[in-house]
């Protein structure tokens, strides 16, 4: 029988739900007792605006968390819950990194965190940006792509600039909006900072599943008159990619938080390139990252290297590329010497690796 079990297939569950939480102390109690007893693996937040939750298990498993859900409170009943299959978890690395081999429980004051500094004002999410399905998305899309490219559409991205890379929405005629923020709590900057090129727009926005984009959208609208026409691809790119398997409107592939890394359309074009010689790459496997900020940066099998400081495109346009003395010409590069190094390095955070040990910068 565990044989069976063993080699049932296997899959990942995405879902998000806000609503008001009346006994947060109970439904943690509820996922602990429902995750532990399915064999559950992943990350679920809770809050008393309500739950973020990525799981993977065996797909029969998770189907029964879905119906456990559903039994427990009717909050769940009309949830968006994004079921796909795919392979086991294959590589250690990656899967600890994105906390696949373990389950864990957390509640938390916030969801998602759009600021890292206290907003005067948090967005209230009852306000949040129209939903529109993939199919009105889409639509709305074409419909502009056939007008001229003052049509007052906007496409506003509301991931990180390591998911950005790899995948995005592309519409002529419709000017898309890339912020490039290192994390999701750099994003309120951001629209604080180009209100003027979204002021008076119909500003359609999307992220990987939607929950991003509900307390990003709400925050856009609090700004008040010229910022009221505001939409949300619900259930993200992922459910965009499911009604259009071709990929659509949407070029190269959708990075996920989980070890599948990425999931792509049946387009097989590479959007992302490597860091340090430019070739076509958008494979994060490695978990590369930027020896400053530590975000992900994409590095091909052939300049992977352990010795190597990787420096990302937005330290590299604060000049730290220069600092840290390596930057590549051609096929020349210049290191720095062992001594410099470590000077260099002194004052660089030091963050977890997926196995629980405190990585610096020169393991990367």
């Amino acid at each position: 029988m565990s044989e069976d079990k063993d080699r049932e297939q296997y899959g990942v569950l995405l879902y998000y739900n806000y609503a008001e939480i009346p006994d947060l102390n109970h439904l943690l109690t509820f996922y602990h007792s429902n995750c532990s007893s399915l064999n559950l693996r992943g990350r679920v937040r809770l809050s008393t605006h309500g739950v973020n939750v990525t799981v993977g298990g065996n797909l029969s498993s998770l189907e029964s968390h879905i119906e456990a859900l559903k039994a427990y409170n009717s909050l769940f009943h009309r949830t968006d819950f994004k079921l796909g299959t795919c392979h086991h978890p294959l590589n250690d690395k990656v899967a600890q990194e994105c906390g696949f081999t373990s389950l864990s429980i957390r509640i938390v004051d916030e969801l998602v965190t759009l600021s890292s500094q206290p907003l005067l004002k948090a967005p209230d999410i009852s306000n949040a940006g129209r939903h529109l399905s993939a199919l009105d998305f889409h639509s709305s899309l074409h419909n502009a792509n056939n007008e001229n490219p003052e049509n007052g559409l906007v496409l506003l991205d509301a991931r990180n600039m390591y998911e950005t890379r790899i995948g995005k929405f592309h519409v002529p005629n419709v000017e898309t909006l890339d912020p490039q923020v290192r994390q999701y709590s750099d994003l309120s900057s951001w629209i604080d900072d180009n209100g003027d090129r979204l002021k008076g727009k119909n500003i359609f926005m999307y992220c990987t599943g939607g929950i991003r984009c509900e307390m990003a959208s709400a925050y856009i609208k609090s700004k008040g008159a010229g910022f009221e026409n505001v939409f949300q691809l619900f259930g993200g790119i992922q459910r965009y990619l499911e009604q259009f398997p071709d990929g659509g409107f949407f070029k190269g592939k959708n990075f996920v938080f989980d070890h599948r890394i990425s999931v792509g359309s049946s387009d097989a074009n590479v959007m992302g390139t490597c860091l340090m010689c430019q070739c076509s790459f958008d494979d994060y496997t490695s978990r590369c990252r930027c020896t400053y900020c530590r975000m992900l940066v994409l590095v091909c099998r052939s300049c992977e290297s352990e010795s190597t400081v990787y420096v990302c495109e937005l330290c590299q346009k604060q000049g730290k590329a220069e600092s840290a003395q390596l930057i590549e010409i051609g096929e020349s590069k210049t290191s720095l010497s062992g001594a410099e190094f470590n000077n260099f390095c002194s004052d660089l955070p030091r963050v977890p690796r997926g196995d629980g040990k405190i990585q610096g910068p020169q393991e990367n």
